[in-house]
Parts: C-alpha cells; sequence; structure tokens
C-alpha cells in the first residue's frame, strides 16, 4: 500500500463522517426535534474533537520515538490520553445536565466516525467483489481459447 492509497483512505474516511454527521442531523431534526439534534450536532463535534486529538497525540509520540530511537513513551503521555476522556465526559455531563442536549443523540454523534468507517468497509467490499468478478472473467476468457 502506497501513501497514496494512505491518503485516499484518509480522506474518504473524513468525507464519510462528515456525511453520516449530515444524515444523523437531518434525521434527527425530522424525526426527534431539535434536542436531538443539538445532541447529535454536540456528539459529532466531541467526535471530531477526540478524532483531531488523538491522531496528534500519536504522531507526536511516534515523531519523538523516531527522533529519540527509543521504546520508551515520553513523560506525561498516559495522562494526556486519559485527559481527553475526563475533558469528553465533563462536557457531555454538563450538556446532559442543562437538558438542552438529547444523550442518545450526543452519542448518536460521538460514532459518526463507526459509520464512515463502515461505509469505507461497504466500498472496500464492493472493491473486493468487483476485481474478482473481474479476475475470474478474465480466466474463463482464457480458458476457452
Amino acid at each position: 500500500m502506497s501513501a497514496n492509497d494512505d491518503s485516499g483512505i484518509e480522506r474518504r474516511l473524513q468525507r464519510n463522517t462528515w456525511i453520516v454527521i449530515f444524515v444523523a442531523l437531518i434525521a434527527a431534526l425530522f424525526l426527534a426535534g431539535w434536542r436531538m439534534a443539538l445532541g447529535v450536532a454536540l456528539g459529532s463535534a466531541l467526535g471530531l474533537f477526540n478524532q483531531r486529538w488523538l491522531q496528534g497525540s500519536v504522531r507526536a509520540i511516534l515523531d519523538k520515538a523516531a527522533v529519540m530511537r527509543s521504546s520508551r513513551v515520553p513523560p506525561f503521555t498516559a495522562s494526556k490520553f486519559i485527559l481527553r476522556y475526563f475533558i469528553i465526559a465533563f462536557v457531555i455531563g454538563v450538556a446532559v445536565w442543562t437538558g438542552d442536549f438529547h444523550p442518545l443523540g450526543i452519542g448518536i454523534g460521538f460514532a459518526a466516525f463507526v459509520g464512515g468507517v463502515m461505509i469505507e468497509a461497504g466500498y472496500q467490499l464492493y472493491l473486493f467483489f468487483k476485481s474478482f468478478k473481474a479476475n475470474e472473467n478474465a480466466s474463463d476468457n482464457s480458458s476457452k481459447e
């Protein structure tokens, strides 16, 4: 797999996540009202925040490890990972406590990345079966000659 393939997968995952967020927001607004839509919006924002922070943290850890050529994790790294969860839990707790955000909507929005991954998995399965069928047809045509 080349760097170009990795970039394409990353781009498609991001696009798919935004599609899931948009569809969930529209569905929540029309099917369950403003409170659910606000929950989906907050959960989506928290999910994107979580994803960006995790990517940045992992990139920083790997860059430091590559420069230092050490298998040791830099100090306070684990605390940064745990701090992320405390911040997200605090924001969710405050949002639910206010009563303006539906907890289920927050969960749906937070899981938007999972929906994006599932769309990508379906696309990869489609590509696999398409290439499998093309290879099968090619072998059938070569055996007939």
